[in-house]
């Protein structure tokens, strides 16, 4: 049995499905992959996982962290992105203190301002014109 930890906004499971599906296609194939280093590979991506878990614990406030979460809930590749540019400013030195939700907003809007482009609905009435709408007569006052 194989057990997977995911947390609520990565996606660890996938990769670890998509990973699983192809390298268990090279073993069958005999593709020179062994079950050792297949179980290495997921280790190794496990280890990263929790590691960059625990970065954005000590970089982010739990309020900033809890709406990082529910941003993952819907988009979960922009909730990504912006723990990128998070860590990435956090080792730089760009943050000093913790990121609150205020600041995570900013990053918000900076990850998704030119790239992401409003999409809005729009309604139109076509409404189809005949010979006869405007002149039938029937609602003349001139009778």
């Amino acid at each position: 049995l194989r057990v997977v930890r995911c947390f609520p906004h990565c996606n660890m499971a996938q990769q670890g499905a998509q990973l699983d599906a192809s390298d268990l296609a090279k073993l069958s194939s005999g593709g020179g992959m062994d079950v050792e280093q297949i179980q290495k590979k997921q280790a190794e991506q496990k280890r990263q996982e929790e590691m960059r878990e625990e970065m954005l614990v000590q970089i982010m406030t739990p309020d900033a962290r809890e709406r990082c979460s529910r941003i993952a809930m819907v988009k979960p590749e922009k909730a990504r992105r912006v723990e990128d540019v998070v860590i990435q400013m956090a080792r730089v030195g760009q943050i000093r203190g913790k990121v609150d939700e205020q600041q995570l907003i900013r990053i918000l809007e900076q990850v998704g301002g030119p790239t992401e482009e409003k999409k809005s609905a729009k309604i139109v009435f076509n409404r189809r014109r005949y010979e006869d709408d405007e002149d039938d007569g029937l609602f003349d006052d001139d009778i």
